[in-house]
């Protein structure tokens, strides 16, 4: 089947309105079109270029994939106004209210336009393989996949099948790696997550021949003098992994997304010390003199394996500011919302640090998530850094798909790190708490949507306003796409 995407058309990386934000980062000797990608700055800011869309739109507290928009609302988390298009959303209704559909829209278009701008940058550094440094078209290049499938990874994610009820003859999205002016073909899911994993099989071949924060600690890469600094904020060669696990999970290869699960977790520096930990209350929240805990970052820095640098991004002014509550505690006291979320464990380092019982602008008390409180441009103390990727879903999904002994050695460091008094895991009912520990991690991130879908759940946890099923899982496509 052959559909225009039109969010595509014939935007090539100069020529289309989305391409203007980057233009204003180059710096005073501006490259012009024709050399763009016969230079090593010149592909290095088409890539900063694209990053940017991702920052303004996409993966950012307030953006369509992050927690307070599109994907944490069809997750039935917020407290929502009934009649509202939030209300909708959570309600999974998307064929009533305009703005719901634009929304929807919207963000379709968001994420192909990113694969819009990836794939000139990509053929054009093939084209000038040879005038460019080796390093250069190696981390250029696999950020560049990275990214490409991570864009694609979501709207499959969003648009496509759930992973229980594929069709296999059935054509869902295109998978687009040449822009062009015809039309793009549907293809079917097995298709499409070939090309997907063959976009992060090179990612991975390509980072790993050049990525410094191979050698050198994610700490040690935050020097912003440094050649390739502030690795955690690309898609570097471990969030490449960490995708790859996602991915494969996400198709239900569970032998190989444990495969790249493992490679992470078991990550280590030059000294034998982690790559990536765990945040816990004495190294991320220590206690000061006067004997309060210290909080300046709730996105729990310490385990982003990749994300984007939104330090652009203003707290107060980025749709949290009115206070964000679940949705059923909304009117419930905190002492229910710890029985109910935290299983009355008030010691959960979640609970302690990104929740507040609080009044709210709208004159009601409810317990608030402040997970991203600490996000301010002038901010010295938060490293801003929005996780597409963090080390607890690493951790998750081998305590799913493990044997039962790795999952409870896993699951005891997790308990340890969480402030949750361990009790070992059994075949009867891991998949209930580790489906309850995918929530409560992610809630205010943009991923648990996602769990739900793949999970298959019906009803989603604390007061979810409809059952779910297919009409409510996957979302429908704009309806420029329908008539084509």
């Amino acid at each position: 089947m052959k559909r225009k995407i039109y969010t595509l058309g014939i935007a090539l990386l100069l020529g289309c309105s989305a391409c203007n934000d980057w233009l204003t980062v180059q710096p005073e000797s501006t490259i012009v079109a024709e050399n763009l990608f016969t230079t090593n700055e010149g592909v290095q800011q088409a890539l900063n270029g694209v990053y940017l869309i991702l920052r303004d739109e996409l993966y950012t507290p307030g953006g369509y994939m992050g927690g307070a928009d599109l994907v944490e609302s069809l997750a039935c988390t917020w407290t929502v106004t009934s009649g509202s298009d939030a209300y909708d959303l959570a309600d999974h209704v998307y064929d009533q209210s305009e703005t719901v559909k634009s929304k929807l829209n919207s963000c379709f278009m968001s994420l192909y336009k990113v694969v819009s701008n990836l794939n000139p940058l990509l053929e054009g550094m093939d084209k000038n393989r040879f005038q460019l440094d080796s390093t250069v078209y190696n981390m250029v290049k696999g950020e560049a996949l990275a990214i490409r499938a991570c864009a694609h990874l979501d709207l499959i994610r969003l648009w496509g099948p759930m992973p229980s009820k594929i069709d296999a003859s059935k054509e869902y999205l295109p998978y687009v790696t040449v822009n062009g002016t015809a039309y793009y073909t549907y293809i079917t899911f097995e298709r499409y997550m070939e090309l997907l994993l063959a976009d992060l099989n090179e990612a991975e071949r390509l980072l790993r021949n050049s990525d410094p924060i191979i050698t050198i600690t994610p700490d040690g890469t935050e020097d912003t003098y440094s050649t390739w600094p502030r690795r955690k904020s690309h898609l570097n060669y471990y969030g490449v992994l960490g995708l790859q696990a996602r991915a494969r999970l996400w198709m239900g290869d569970t032998e190989n997304a444990l495969k790249y699960a493992r490679m992470v977790k078991e990550a280590e520096n030059e000294d034998g010390s982690p790559k990536f930990r765990l945040a816990n209350e004495e190294d991320d929240f220590p206690m000061q003199e006067n004997g309060l805990n210290s909080w300046t970052d709730g996105s729990f820095y310490s385990e982003h394996l990749c994300g984007v640098n939104v330090e652009n991004y203003d707290y107060n002014l980025g749709g949290w500011i009115s206070g964000r509550a679940s949705v059923f505690f909304y009117t419930m006291n905190y002492s229910m919302f710890i029985q109910q979320v935290f299983g009355g464990n008030s010691r959960d380092l979640r609970y302690r640090f990104l929740w507040t019982w609080e009044r709210t602008l709208m004159g009601m008390n409810a317990n608030v998530l402040r997970k991203w409180r600490g996000f301010y441009p002038s901010t010295t103390s938060s490293m801003m850094n929005f996780p597409i990727m963090r080390l607890s879903e690493i951790y998750l999904n081998i305590m799913e798909h493990g044997s039962l002994s790795e999952a409870n050695v896993v699951y005891e460091e997790y308990c340890e790190a969480r402030g949750m008094t361990y009790v070992p895991l059994t075949e009867s009912d891991r998949l209930a708490k580790i489906e309850l520990e995918y929530i409560r991690e992610f809630m205010g991130e943009g991923q648990n949507f996602y769990t739900y879908k793949r999970l298959g759940v019906t009803n989603m946890y604390w007061n979810g306003l409809s059952e779910c099923g297919e009409a409510q899982y996957v979302l429908p496509l704009p309806e420029k796409e329908l008539k084509n």
